[in-house]
């Protein structure tokens, strides 16, 4: 009772403290954008983009890459103004429909230059860049674009949040800078395609037709499509070379370096350098009806009850099943959870990975250790019943019902060799050895018997005051042959043994008889539902024991009918073998015996 009431009090603590967690971690997890988990969640974020793979780019919006191969046709500078105005003008006469100018142009430059951008800019609704920085106290300041050319394009912030490996994950579609909520330049970008407002609610975005979720915040989760040129993109260069090209024509484009050394790059799931020019590319495309990613409170709300749900099989899993099928049990239960997020992410859906783990894990060990320290504890209990097992079973019959509890629920037939044994004139000898030394004297002989019995593979089934009863064959892979050697070894270690057993100097000294046979016997359980015995019967078992009455009559250590002889190996049997016929009482006509005689001396006389 002690135990129960122990293992009560501590699945309750178990219990109490995983429920503390996993509340812990669905207030953070409701309340905050940003938490602890989200470095894990990012990771296996990025596997689900790995299992899902790239998706196809929408053609609306196109980006023109300043690379490598358009500076060496220009021969010009990185920063060069008017390679920025050429292009913008090759965009405008190609019939883009709008452009997005992902070059910050804080600094006037030279006049000359700066009036052929300032113009250039002029021909198109463009968008252009400015940058917020976050101080440590989380004051913005931003890097607005030169008057010159803010006065000719509209402005966005072309900020995305990315992790600590610096892969982009959110748009922050505005901040506020001075009291005023100041839009990113994806979302400016994606107004001048649509051709109207926005109207940004609690919980999602409306442009035009469309509603975007996002998150807490006014961020916008970034579906990464996959690795440079997913989105359509063509070379500046090559575009400045075609006489009369329409490839732009009713696009949005998007214009930015990808030179090398020259452009931001960020990390994502499916390459390392990724131009920033297509991942605004990518932010207007999403924003303007591409492949989308909804994470916002509705799925946190989700990643909580998928959380607490998780938990909880596990957590059940661990206290209620054994440690051997519990542990692959939550491992399939956790591999399924993650399988369920990600089916979820290929459709759009950003379920949380990590919460669910986090929520999980820490209980499911607790449980375990719980559930490992249970088990040790009943490993040991069971252990010590064994132990008491095979203090009331022969070692081998206690094995067999260990391995299988159900051994002889149903009786079974067997050829055995059956081995009785008692004492000879212990009548007499207990009356000189009295109570104490009898019990002592029993006890050895118990224990010599067991022993030697036990040594040649035999079972003893039963002891039986002065005597005991013993069967050979009764582990399997041994023959009728191998069987018969092992008990005719046994009897004669047995004589061995009870000559060496310490008897005071009045008393004779022990010997037994020993009656072997050989036959089919049944193998049975006997006694009630809740106390039972192993036992063997039949003829064979009846004839057995009443060599033991032939034995005495006819001065015999050992007789074995001729069944059992005729299984031994001849080249075992020591001293004088006497065959011969017998009347055996309650049996029917003459048993053929072999006898080996008792040698009668001075000291000890007849001792049958």
């Amino acid at each position: 009772m002690p135990s129960l009431r122990t293992g009560t009090f501590s699945v309750a603590v178990i219990v109490l403290a995983a429920l503390i967690w996993v509340s812990h971690l669905a207030i953070s997890h409701l309340h905050t954008r940003d938490t602890w988990l989200d470095g894990l969640e990012y990771r296996l974020l990025d596997l689900r983009y790995r299992i899902v793979g790239p998706v196809a780019a929408a053609p609306d919006v196109v980006f023109v890459a300043i690379d490598d191969e358009t500076l060496e046709r220009e021969r010009t500078t990185t920063t060069g103004r008017l390679l920025l105005a050429k292009v913008i003008e090759k965009i405008g006469q190609s019939g883009a429909q709008s452009l997005v100018l992902d070059v910050l142009l804080a600094d006037a430059g030279e006049p000359e230059e700066r009036a052929a951008l300032a113009h250039a800019l002029g021909t198109l609704p463009t968008v252009i860049a400015a940058a917020a920085r976050f101080d440590d106290g989380g004051d913005v300041n931003v890097i607005w674009p030169h008057d010159a050319f803010s006065a000719r394009a509209d402005v966005g912030l072309v900020n995305l949040q990315t992790d600590a490996s610096g892969t982009p994950r959110f748009v922050p579609l505005f901040l506020e800078v001075q009291g005023k909520a100041t839009p990113s330049m994806p979302l400016v970008g994606a107004m001048n395609r649509i051709g109207g407002r926005a109207s940004i609610g609690e919980h999602s975005i409306t442009l035009g037709s469309l509603e975007i979720a996002l998150d807490k915040g006014a961020y916008m989760p970034l579906r990464l499509l996959g690795p440079s040129g997913t989105v359509t993109t063509l070379s500046a260069g090559a575009l400045m070379e075609e006489a009369n090209s329409d490839a732009l024509s009713g696009k949005l484009v998007v214009l930015g370096y990808s030179a090398t050394g020259t452009g931001d790059l960020f990390t994502t799931p499916f390459e390392d350098e990724v131009a920033g020019a297509e991942i605004i590319a990518t932010a207007i495309l999403q924003l303007v009806g591409g492949s989308a990613l909804t994470h916002d409170d509705r799925t946190r709300t989700w990643d909580v009850l998928h959380m607490v749900l998780l938990a909880s099989v596990a957590l059940i899993l661990m206290l209620r099943a054994p440690l051997i099928a519990a542990v692959p049990l939550v491992f399939c239960v956790l591999l399924l959870s993650l399988g369920g997020v990600t089916v979820a992410f290929a459709h759009g859906l950003w379920l949380s990975a990590a919460l669910p783990l986090a929520g999980a894990l820490p209980p499911v060990l607790l449980a375990g250790a719980h559930s490992l320290a249970r088990e040790r504890r009943n490993a040991r209990v069971s252990e010590q019943s064994l132990i008491s097992l095979r203090r009331f079973q022969s070692p081998s019959l206690a094995r067999r019902i260990e391995e299988d509890p159900d051994f002889l629920t149903t009786p079974e037939q067997q050829d055995l060799v059956v081995f009785f044994v008692d004492l000879t004139g212990f009548t007499a000898l207990s009356q000189k050895l009295g109570s104490e030394g009898t019990r002592a004297l029993l006890q050895q002989f118990h224990e010599l018997t067991g022993t030697i019995v036990q040594q040649n593979d035999g079972t003893v089934i039963n002891f039986m005051g002065d005597g005991a009863l013993a069967v050979f064959g009764l582990e399997q892979g041994q023959n009728d042959r191998s069987s018969a050697d092992q008990a005719f070894r046994s009897a004669e270690e047995l004589e061995v043994g009870l000559a060496t057993l310490p008897i005071p100097p009045d008393c004779p000294s022990v010997t037994c008889r020993i009656g072997l046979h050989y036959g089919s016997v049944i193998l049975s359980r006997l006694g009630a539902q809740n106390h039972q015995q192993v036992t063997v019967s039949g003829d064979t078992v009846n004839l057995a024991s009443r060599l033991m009455e032939v034995a005495k009559s006819r001065s015999a250590r050992i007789v074995a009918t001729s069944e059992f002889a005729n299984q031994l190996d001849a080249s075992l049997v020591t001293g004088v073998a006497t065959p011969a016929r017998v009347e055996v009482r309650g049996w029917s006509g003459d048993v053929s015996v072999v006898l080996w005689p008792r040698t009668k001396t001075p000291e000890n006389g007849d001792l049958s």
